[in-house]
């Protein structure tokens, strides 16, 4: 099982900064009212994939002020293991394309749920979510 993330990270271009925020890259941004939005391209809901398939998760998260953090993950429906749960800290990108891969591998058909969740410096999270299906 092998994944390869490219994350670019930067510094929060938001102005000020407090005792409470020294060395600290997130700055609360309480006029960002508008949540992320996030555009799955990959995979599709109930998409179905065969034991040694990778499973492709792309696409792009926009924000008005500037992204947070967020995750993507992939949840067992039956039993709420993970098979995937990648954390992101992108303090202040407007604009991020993910782009990772997992291969499962399962010796009865599992269903899955993919989850890609961000969130902006005004504490806005937005959350996309699909369900698919690994067949042995």
């Amino acid at each position: 099982m092998c994944a390869v993330i490219l994350v670019a990270i930067s510094a929060c271009s938001k102005s000020g900064t407090t005792a409470d925020n020294v060395g600290d890259p997130h700055v609360d941004s309480p006029n960002d009212t508008i949540p992320p939005q996030i555009t799955l391209f990959t995979p599709t809901n109930n998409q179905v994939f065969s034991t040694g398939n990778v499973i492709n998760i792309s696409g792009k998260v926009t924000d008005d002020y500037g992204l947070y953090r967020g995750t993507i993950r992939i949840v067992n429906d039956a039993n709420g293991v993970a098979l995937l749960n990648q954390p992101y800290e992108i303090h202040g990108i407007l604009l991020y394309n993910f782009n990772i891969n997992q291969t499962a591998s399962v010796g009865v058909a599992t269903d899955y749920t993919v989850t890609v969740s961000f969130e902006d410096h005004g504490y806005n999270v937005a959350t996309k979510s699909v369900m698919i299906k690994v067949n042995p």
